[in-house]
C-alpha cells in the first residue's frame, strides 16, 4: 500500500510540475505579446536620421524612417543591428543626440533590415508637421510623407 501512495504522490507532483511549467511558458508568451504591442499610434513619416553606436568617437550613418512615434521609430538599414544594442540618434541639422535601444532587426529582401528603435524619452519634437518646416528644409527634402 505504501508503494501505491508513493507512486501516486510522484505522479501528482510530476503532473503539477508540468502544469506549472506550461503556465509559466505561456505567461512569457503573453508578456512578450504585450511588450510588442504598440501603445501609441505611428505616423507614416519618412525622416532622415543619423545613427551611431556608443563607441568613441561616434561615427554617424544616415538612415530613413518608415514611421515614427513619440517613443520610437522604424528605420530601413543595410546593416544588421544587434537586438537591445544602444545607439545614438540625431537629426542631421541638430547637434543634440538621443539614446535609443534596438528592439528588433528583421531581414527584408535585397539585404536590408527593418529595425525598430525605442527612445529612452519622448521625442515628440521630431514629429514636425510639413507646415512647420522652413522652405530651405523642404527644398532639401529632409521630410517626405508617404502618399496615402
Amino acid at each position: 500500500m505504501v508503494w501505491v501512495t508513493t507512486i501516486a504522490v510522484f505522479l501528482a507532483t510530476t503532473v503539477a510540475a508540468l502544469l506549472v511549467f506550461l503556465m509559466v511558458s505561456q505567461k512569457e508568451q503573453i508578456k512578450k505579446a504585450f511588450r510588442e504591442k504598440r501603445k501609441e499610434e505611428r505616423t507614416k513619416l519618412e525622416l532622415e536620421l543619423e545613427l551611431a553606436t556608443l563607441r568613441e568617437p561616434p561615427s554617424y550613418e544616415m538612415y530613413f524612417t518608415e514611421n515614427t512615434s513619440r517613443h520610437g521609430a522604424r528605420i530601413v538599414s543595410g546593416k544588421r543591428w544587434q537586438l537591445h544594442e544602444h545607439v545614438l540618434v540625431r537629426l542631421p541639422f541638430m547637434n543634440e543626440s538621443q539614446r535609443a535601444r534596438i528592439t528588433y532587426c528583421n531581414a527584408l529582401p535585397r539585404d536590408v533590415f527593418a529595425t525598430g528603435l525605442h527612445f529612452s524619452s519622448v521625442v515628440g519634437d521630431w514629429l514636425i508637421s510639413k507646415s512647420d518646416i522652413s522652405i530651405e528644409e523642404r527644398s532639401s527634402k529632409m521630410y517626405r510623407k508617404y502618399s496615402s
